[in-house]
């Protein structure tokens, strides 16, 4: 298992599958906040300029309003829930908050993120942002875990590093001439201050200032002299410094610094090409590479991750090191990115995949159903009963839509919907279901109660519902509005529910597993679930939005519905069966 190892920084050591180590210095709060909050102004400010575009073009307004409020809730959909999801998943680890401040998240073996990984962190974002949007959740366990990991990353199973991904080209080793005096600064401030000086250039001038005022304020105690009192920007003091101590820790290792010098003076060609590989691929993948260039990076990276246990064993400076490391590092990540992209193709998934899940999860997913259709049965039965109860539970709009429903005429709209107003009506509420099944399964975290909380509420919601129109006798009215989209959006949100019961699951009966490794196998296993009720709920949006509200008989829509039921329970209970199952990607 890969350690974090103490000092003034937090780092890890990872073991590649070619027996590398790697060693990765974690980021810590302060920075992974900074980049949150460049992340969020970057969101923000899309979102007011997206607005801005739609006002002033007329889009959210008049004849085409509906496809305006439609794209407006897509992208506030995105930023919610898609910003970070999609460019980790895309970007190699990175949002651009993250690529700014030298950041990337990478799984805790090493691994480039994968796509299931940054779905799993991300949609548990939300518990980390609690309570309410602050954070604290997510703050107070990156402080106090070892790998500085949010509950997200402990679900996905990664951890977020701090990474340039190879920016500097790999340096000279220090050679050791006459008889340098005895270090000013310890093995460990003089490891931060190589630190800086390795990754100096590839910094913005403005976060170059900051960080070489923090490193020079660290170790000023420690230097004294003309040094300390002099009026020199701390990046030129810092400069001055290290190229006094260089040598006098080299000296300190011995003659072994010798021979770390004369590999970084034998290896700099092939380290040169292989550097040029390396940003090569990462600009344009792997695939962009010849035959001839990808047989060359396989060559040069094993070089490379045999230089680094060279260097490791001459004593190499901490400069060397870090470089030499990093570059590796980043050959690892574009090589296994490009081996981990093989997934189940998305027909074979729907056909096959996901109805086995289903199947293979089914006492969750009716636990779910039962914490959903029980409550909904009981609020049903106390509205009817006591009438007065709908007013303390269903907002006044509902109440006034029942109360001036004609009687008698089951064919009555439930929502007058005009053909302009349907996408913008498909889209609300096809983001908003979606939303509510991902927190559904996040909800899983809090040891299955806060996916309890939302099935329950929910279900009571509908009940009284269906109660308020019973008693104001239009319960069919808004059954013909509901049953066509209806099977398939309480089935998604049964699915997402049992997702999250399962999830939370790993934290009440681990198994013979540790609580993290049953939250990080649970995690995977139940996503086929949660994905399964997205593709259900964009299908019942469109429905809704577009065929629910439509003028069509209530007998039209009830056949509808119908049809949807029969065609589910036999999807559910049928598909994929008599096929051998894929084996795990």
């Amino acid at each position: 298992m890969p350690e974090a190892r103490g000092g003034l920084h937090r780092r890890i050591a990872l073991e590649t599958p070619e027996h590398v180590r790697l060693e990765y210095q974690l980021a810590d709060l302060g920075s992974r906040a900074a980049a949150l909050a460049l992340d969020l102004a970057i969101i923000v400010t899309t979102i007011l300029l997206v607005a801005l575009v739609l006002r002033f073009t007329g889009a959210l307004g008049g004849a085409g309003a509906g496809i305006g409020i439609a794209v407006l809730y897509i992208v506030l959909f995105f930023a919610t829930w898609g910003y970070f999801l999609f460019f980790e998943a895309v970007w190699d680890g990175r949002t651009p908050g993250k690529r700014a401040l030298g950041l990337r998240v990478l799984h805790d073996g090493g691994e480039p993120l994968s796509f299931q990984g940054s779905v799993l962190r991300n949609l548990i974002r939300f518990v980390d942002l609690q309570p309410g949007v602050t954070g604290m959740a997510g703050a107070a366990t990156i402080l106090f875990n070892r790998r500085a990991q949010r509950l997200g990353d402990i679900v996905a199973g990664t951890i977020v590093v701090r990474d340039t991904g190879g920016g500097e080209m790999f340096g000279d080793e220090v050679e050791v001439s006459g008889r340098p005096t005895r270090p000013t600064l310890s093995p460990e401030q003089f490891e931060l201050l190589a630190g800086y000086m390795a990754r100096q250039e590839g910094l913005e001038p403005g976060v170059r200032a900051r960080v070489a005022s923090s490193v020079w304020g660290a170790l000023r105690e420690s230097v004294g002299g003309d040094l300390a009192e002099s009026t020199a920007d701390p990046d030129a003091r810092l400069a001055h410094l290290h190229g006094a101590e260089a040598p006098r820790h080299a000296a300190r290792r011995g003659g072994a610094s010798l021979q770390a010098a004369a590999m970084a003076r034998e290896r700099r060609e092939a380290w040169e090409a292989y550097t040029a590989l390396v940003e090569k691929g990462r600009a344009r993948g792997l695939g962009a590479l010849t035959e001839e260039e990808v047989r060359a990076f396989g060559r040069l990276y094993r070089g490379v991750t045999a230089d680094l246990a060279r260097a490791r064993t001459y004593g190499a400076s901490p400069a060397m090191m870090e470089a030499v490391e990093r570059w590796a590092g980043s050959g690892h990540n574009l090589l296994y990115r490009a081996k981990g992209r093989a997934a189940v193709p998305l027909g074979r998934w729907v056909a096959r995949e996901f109805p086995r899940a289903v199947r293979r999860h089914r006492w969750p997913v009716l636990l779910a159903a039962l914490l959903l259709f029980g409550p909904m049965l009981a609020s049903y039965g106390a509205v009817r009963d006591v009438p007065a109860r709908a007013r303390a539970i269903m907002p006044p709009g509902m109440l006034a839509r029942a109360e001036n429903t004609a009687r008698g005429d089951p064919d009555a709209a439930y929502l007058e919907v005009g053909g302009a107003e349907m996408p913008a009506l498909s889209s609300m509420v096809m983001t908003n279901n979606v939303g509510v099944t991902f927190t559904a399964f996040a909800g899983g975290l809090l040891a299955g109660v806060g996916t309890v909380l939302i099935l329950v509420f929910n279900g009571v919601l509908l009940g009284a519902a269906f109660g308020l129109y019973a008693n104001n006798e239009v319960l069919g009215v808004i059954l013909a509005f509901v049953f066509p989209h209806g099977v398939m959006e309480l089935s998604a949100i049964c699915l997402a529910g049992g997702a999250g019961l399962g999830l939370g699951s790993a934290l009440l009966v681990p198994g013979r597993r540790t609580r993290r490794e049953a939250l990080r196998e649970r995690g995977r296993e139940f996503l086929s679930l949660l994905g399964g009720a997205v593709l259900l709920l964009l299908v019942a949006g469109l429905v809704e939005g577009f065929y629910s509200p439509s003028g069509l008989p209530a007998v039209a829509k009830f056949a509808f519905g119908g049809a949807t039921t029969v065609l589910l329970a036999v999807y559910f209970g049928f598909a994929g069966r008599g096929v051998r199952a894929a084996p795990a990607p």
